[in-house]
């Protein structure tokens, strides 16, 4: 499939140059909004990369979730990833795409943005192993020291991080069948929201917006649409479940806990924070961000892949955790 000539049209014109060329597609957006691909431009003397936002006329959904509600969200996203790289990237000293142009016009939007390929970080995967996975993990803890205790209100994302946040996926919550999980989802979600140490969640860290150095030792994060105000532990709970197969999650993950933690311990080394106690709340909690993530994942998809035996014991650790707080 090739990059439609419309967007051609709005790269042009957004740069001010006839002579961009060598458009190749990256992929298409979710759900059809658009299309996201990578181009070379003369002006700039490297690659760039643009997300192109344009709803379908016919919108499509793989498992069937189609609504004004999504619609929304989906374009409140565009609007929320625009915004993070306007304001909060350049506080990272952790690479991210630099943002070159974007705006938006009712429904649709483009963002022109750095190409982390020119940068060298020219590799995706769709696995990781433990070892592949801690440097992704240390990328985590540094993204989030940065972002330590930013207030919601004025970082102009999400309220609450994460593209599964309950509030916006009410219809999912609807569609699960009666069971303890359903019924505390708003307790895990209100655990969570009220720890006394937030940040901003990245919200979508799946192995996939991930980018990786040849080596699998630097690595690069795209794809901001989801973040805003959250606990760490809730990427890092994604991410795991979306990196290691079964068993390293079986035998891994405290391990990879422990280097999240002192990853982030480091990050912190010059701050005010009280690290132990950041660490003691946050490891608390992890099993809380796995069961909010299955309560999603049991109304959207109840036959997804990720509902394995790993996520259903600290989903059961996270309603008792919950729970035995709820009964003080």
């Amino acid at each position: 499939m090739e990059v439609a000539p419309e967007f051609i049209d709005w790269v042009s014109d957004a740069l001010n140059d006839n002579e961009i060329s060598q458009f190749s597609l990256i992929q298409n957006l979710w759900s059809g909004y658009g299309q996201c691909f990578r181009f070379y431009s003369p002006k700039n003397k490297t690659s760039l990369v643009a997300k192109a936002v344009k709803p379908s006329t016919i919108p499509t959904h793989p498992k069937g979730w189609i609504s004004t509600h999504s619609h929304h969200r989906k374009l409140s996203s565009y609007l929320v990833e625009t915004h993070f790289y306007k304001y909060h990237s350049t506080r990272l000293t952790i690479p991210v795409p630099t943002l070159i142009h974007a705006w938006a016009d009712d429904n649709t939007m483009l963002l022109i943005m750095s190409d982390l390929n020119s940068q060298g970080f020219d590799q995706r995967k769709n696995t990781l192993n433990v070892d592949e996975a801690k440097h992704v993990l240390i990328y985590l803890a540094r993204f989030h020291a940065t972002f330590l205790s930013t207030s919601a209100n004025e970082s102009g994302l999400w309220d609450r991080g994460t593209y599964w946040q309950l509030s916006t996926r009410q219809g999912e919550w609807n569609a699960m069948p009666d069971s303890e999980l359903k019924h505390y989802a708003q307790l895990l979600h209100d655990t969570l929201a009220q720890s006394p140490y937030q940040t901003i969640v990245h919200g979508d860290a799946k192995v996939a917006n991930f980018c990786f150095r040849p080596d699998s030792h630097a690595v690069a994060a795209v794809d901001f649409q989801y973040a805003g105000a959250g606990v760490g532990v809730q990427d890092v709970a994604y991410f795991l479940g979306s990196a290691l197969n079964t068993r390293d999650q079986l035998t891994h993950t405290g391990q990879c806990l422990d280097v999240y933690f002192n990853a982030l311990y480091e990050a912190l080394n010059h701050s005010s924070v009280d690290r132990d106690h950041l660490e003691s709340c946050w490891r608390a909690l992890y099993p809380v961000a796995c069961a909010d993530f299955k309560r999603f994942l049991t109304g959207w998809s109840p036959d997804h892949w990720k509902l394995n035996q790993v996520l259903d014991r600290y989903s059961e650790a996270g309603i008792k955790y919950v729970k035995s707080k709820a009964a003080r």
